[in-house]
């Protein structure tokens, strides 16, 4: 990442990290030290503040995907001098694969959504393939996360400067930090089946945030 564009990062994330300790109850939970060295951070996707909220999760440099962010006004603006990744058209998508292994080669870190849109909290969707693309393409740990908030706290706001409503979190907000996954059998399959070795990724990622999602509401904070 460009110096300009870690500082300007640094400094979101510190205020967002700042905004989070005054005015919510956010806990972290972490099953193991993250290695060291690019990885690419993935979770489940409910609310438009998970975006904002995740990159006080880790101290990488980082790079998000980002869709409808990258359409609103001065904020589109900051997020491509941050370096994020822009998928807000299907040109852009097209592309993020290939920019997000860029950045891994550079010793930067990914997060990605791969449901692509929000979901309900009731289950996850689907998850999309670029996330095993870019595994595939440049092996990487990468690093599971659930995210949970009761869903009284997840609200339905129009906002201005967007132009549309938006789903956004307040008061209560969790995240479960599962352990590094790593792919060498899907690596081997993909020489022969590259969809079948996208869909091995893409299932055991499923899987695992749905249990560390669950796991917040059993085992932690909810036990």
């Amino acid at each position: 990442m460009k110096p300009l564009s870690h500082f300007l990062h640094g400094i979101y994330r510190k205020v967002v990290k700042l905004s989070l300790q005054l005015n919510y109850d956010f806990q972290t939970w972490q099953e193991e030290p993250l290695p060291p060295g690019p990885k690419i951070f993935c979770s489940n996707h409910f609310s438009s503040s998970d975006v904002h909220f995740v990159t006080t999760l880790m101290k990488d440099p980082l790079h998000v995907v980002i869709g409808p962010g990258f359409g609103i006004p001065v904020v589109g603006s900051f997020l491509g001098w941050t370096e994020q990744v822009k998928a807000l058209s299907p040109e852009d998508r097209k592309k993020v694969v290939d920019v997000a292994v860029s950045y891994l080669k550079e010793g930067d870190s990914i997060y990605i959504f791969p449901e692509g849109r929000l979901n309900t909290q009731q289950e996850l969707d689907v998850f999309r393939p670029g996330i095993a693309r870019m595994y595939l393409k440049n092996p990487v740990p990468i690093i599971p996360i659930g995210l949970i908030a009761p869903k009284r706290r997840v609200k339905y706001k129009r906002s201005k400067t967007a132009g549309r409503q938006m789903t956004v979190v307040s008061r209560n907000y969790y995240a479960n930090v599962g352990s590094p996954m790593e792919f060498p059998q899907a690596i081997e399959l993909a020489k022969t089946d590259q969809k079948q070795a996208e869909q091995l990724i893409c299932d055991a990622l499923k899987e695992q945030v749905s249990r560390l999602i669950a796991e917040i509401k059993t085992d932690k904070f909810w036990s």
